[in-house]
């Protein structure tokens, strides 16, 4: 199956040498049904984060999801996202960005874009965490007929985690990126998430992603839900 070359690119992340440590989070999700309909899908995500000194540290992720129904793939997509970031203070920080997303099933060939922003860690302690970003992309689209699209946007992110115990937490990702030259060319994510630690490095999960584009001739809305093996080493 072709998903495995765009998988090898999250097995790089993850197998590749480094002279510092990283925490890694990796989560797999797999299905396969046969019968009167034979479907596969396949999603993995990997995030890895290095602190280059007390006040410095890279985080990068990547993500895929793959399926086929009847040998047809239905669903191919997949991103890189890689983030530096510098605390200026105990709660403020800066960060420059850069991602890249490829679906398949979208009217894009890929989106890439780079940018640098702020952040803010409104709360952080043994209970609950909350972050917020935003900051300005130069972002670059290249459609599957051919043609480019350059342009500023604005973007923000809010990351939200609360622990009910120390074996379950709540996860909540919601992103905006727009453009500030087509007001009708915006994007939104969410990504909700529930983790159970069954030990401590293995978890089992349940997510519900959403992922919304407002200008395009395809369907504007995705919709994911997946359970999930994470493992944290």
């Amino acid at each position: 199956m072709n998903f495995f070359n765009k998988f090898s690119i999250i097995v790089l992340l993850s197998t590749s040498g480094y002279s510092i440590d990283v925490d890694k989070h990796l989560e797999l999700s797999y299905v396969q049904t046969s019968g009167n309909t034979n479907t596969t899908t396949f999603s993995s995500k990997l995030q890895g984060t290095a602190a280059l000194s007390d006040t410095e540290s890279i985080k990068a992720k990547g993500s895929m999801l793959y399926s086929e129904n009847d040998d047809k793939t239905s669903a191919n997509k997949y991103n890189i996202e890689l983030d530096y970031n510098h605390m200026i203070n105990e709660k403020l920080y800066s960060y420059m960005g850069i991602s890249y997303i490829k679906d398949e099933s979208s009217d894009y060939d890929y989106r890439l874009n780079i940018g640098p922003g702020l952040g803010i860690k409104l709360l952080e302690d043994d209970i609950q965490t909350i972050d917020i970003q935003g900051g300005l992309d130069y972002a670059n689209d290249k459609y599957k007929n051919g043609s480019k699209d350059n342009y500023l946007a604005g973007k923000t992110e809010l990351n939200y985690k609360y622990s009910f115990s120390e074996n379950l937490q709540f996860k909540q990702m919601i992103s905006y990126l727009g453009s500030f030259e087509d007001n009708e060319k915006y994007f939104i994510v969410s990504d909700s998430a529930l983790e159970v630690n069954m030990t401590k490095n293995l978890s089992l999960g349940v997510s519900y992603g959403l992922d919304y584009t407002n200008k395009t001739e395809k369907e504007s809305l995705d919709k994911k839900f997946l359970t999930s093996l994470i493992v944290d080493f």
